[in-house]
C-alpha cells in the first residue's frame, strides 16, 4: 500500500470512529449502556482494522478490474448488509437485549457509507 491509500485508510478508520463512538455515548446516555457487550476499544480497532482491509482489498480489485468499480462497491455493500445477521441472531446477555440489534446494526454502515463517500479519492491519487 502506497502512503496515499495508508492515509486514506487512516482518514476513513478516524471519521468512522469519531461518528461510531458519537452514536455510541447519545445511545448510553439517552437509551440503554451496552458498553459491557462491546467495549469502545473493540468499536475502534474494528473500524481500523475494516478501514484498512476494505482499501486493500478495492486496491488488489483495481489492479485486476480497471474500469469496473461498481462491482467492488456493490459486492461491499452486499457484504455490508448480511453483516446486519449477526447482531440480529446474537444471544446477548443484557437486561434490554431486545434492542441490542437497534444499537448494533447501525455500528455495521457507519464505515462503508463514509469509505463509499470518500473512495474517489484514493481512486484519484492511485495510478494502476
Amino acid at each position: 500500500m502506497r502512503a496515499n491509500s495508508i492515509l486514506f485508510a487512516v482518514f476513513i478508520a478516524v471519521i468512522s470512529t469519531i461518528l461510531g463512538l458519537s452514536y455510541f455515548f447519545l445511545f448510553k446516555k439517552f437509551l440503554f449502556d451496552y458498553s459491557a457487550i462491546i467495549p469502545f476499544w473493540k468499536l475502534i480497532a474494528t473500524y481500523f482494522f475494516l478501514s484498512f482491509l476494505i482499501t486493500f482489498l478495492f486496491l488488489q480489485f483495481k489492479r485486476l478490474f480497471t474500469k469496473q468499480y461498481w462491482v467492488f462497491n456493490l459486492l461491499l455493500i452486499l457484504f455490508t448488509f448480511s453483516s446486519i445477521l449477526i447482531p440480529i441472531q446474537a444471544e446477548v446477555f443484557h437486561s434490554d437485549e431486545e434492542f441490542f440489534p437497534v444499537f448494533a446494526i447501525p455500528l455495521h454502515f457507519i464505515l462503508p457509507l463514509f469509505w463509499l463517500a470518500f473512495y474517489n479519492l484514493i481512486n484519484s491519487y492511485e495510478k494502476n
